[in-house]
């Protein structure tokens, strides 16, 4: 009787110590809704609005600013030049 209590509770203990270890891992965070831009301290969004027109791209994604600060220009220009 002894023996089989002590398999049972060795049994339930590994289980256990195997399910801690066998947990899905982590799923990496999705990029931020928002950013501050670095030339006009504007939030910038992920959506095209009449505000923020300009696609700046980023290493976390897309990002739209305006178009009249530093670095809306340089995205204009950019995409300008890329498109002929």
């Amino acid at each position: 009787m002894k023996n089989t209590i002590k398999s049972i509770v060795a049994v339930i203990a590994l289980s256990a110590m195997v399910g801690a270890y066998a947990q899905a891992p982590k799923a990496k965070a999705a990029p931020a809704k928002t950013m501050t831009c670095p030339s006009c301290k504007m939030a910038m969004g992920m959506k095209k609005t009449a505000a923020a027109p300009v696609a700046i791209k980023t290493k976390t994604g897309t990002y739209y600013c305006c178009a009249a600060c530093a670095s809306g220009k340089a995205a204009a220009k950019a995409a300008a030049k890329k498109k002929g």
